[in-house]
């Protein structure tokens, strides 16, 4: 029979093995719910949506939008997850996806990315998934330089 202490290490190295795939398989879940659950939402459902000061980071605009009011407490569990932009003509559409809560959401689902060289005034519409389009604003955004 072995001593005391060489069975603790092995039995250290069996949670291991152990944890690492029921690790592996609940973040795997979580990406799959929120792959699955993924769904555009209506401007009525988002609320009002505020449009931040426009910054430039890593080589793309960024501006930020302020959700204010909408359905979100009514179904907690959503988070915005996501904004898909179309940019023709001086013209931003935007509409913001929601999915299950899978963790920190942080700004992710909170703002528009548009790439460098996007200089310009721009009138922006949120675009409901029925295709109908709701004036939310305009933005200007002006051309970056180095620091």
């Amino acid at each position: 029979m072995q001593p005391e202490r060489y069975r603790r290490p092995a039995l250290i190295w069996k949670l291991l093995f152990l944890v690492t795939p029921l690790t592996a398989a609940f973040m795997g879940c979580n990406a799959a719910a929120r792959t699955f659950t993924r769904q555009a939402r209506p401007l009525a459902y988002v609320g009002q949506v505020q449009l931040g000061i426009p910054k430039n980071k890593s080589g793309r605009i960024v501006v930020p939008l302020k959700l204010i009011g909408g359905n979100w407490t009514q179904n907690s569990a959503l988070v915005p997850v996501d904004v898909d932009s179309t940019v023709k003509n001086k013209e931003i559409e935007i509409t913001i996806f929601t999915a299950v809560a899978t963790g920190n959401a942080g700004d992710t689902g909170r703002e528009l990315v548009l790439p460098e060289g996007s200089e310009g005034q721009y009138a922006v519409y949120y675009r409901d998934p029925d295709g109908s389009r709701h004036r939310i604003g305009e933005v200007q955004i002006q051309e970056s330089r180095p620091h």
